[in-house]
């Protein structure tokens, strides 16, 4: 673990983390246009920027965020992120996808 730890880029691991959280909320998988990016802003706070669009690209949902660079703080906005454009959507956003 000691050797796995000194790969690891604690900027890009919480960044990725926020971002897979907004995707677990919206059940992203590889078939649906769904967009996430967090980053490290010049103040040192995350920034983060998340799409969803209709399978055809003809509907299309933003938001974004912004708050601390630590874990709980990121997960706790992808997770938001995720719950304002599944509730924007609506049931059933995704219902054409095979």
């Amino acid at each position: 673990m000691e050797y796995l730890s000194s790969l690891n880029h604690e900027d890009t691991r919480l960044a990725v983390a926020c971002e897979r959280e907004f995707l677990s909320v919206l059940d992203g998988n590889c078939r649906t246009p769904i967009a996430a990016y967090a980053y490290r802003d010049k103040d040192g706070n995350c920034s983060f920027r998340g799409l969803l669009a209709s399978p055809d690209g003809s509907i299309v949902y933003e938001t974004s965020r912004s708050g601390t660079y630590s874990l709980d703080d990121m997960v706790a906005i992808g997770q938001d992120a995720g719950h304002e454009l599944k509730s924007k959507a609506g049931p059933g956003f995704f219902d054409g996808l095979q």
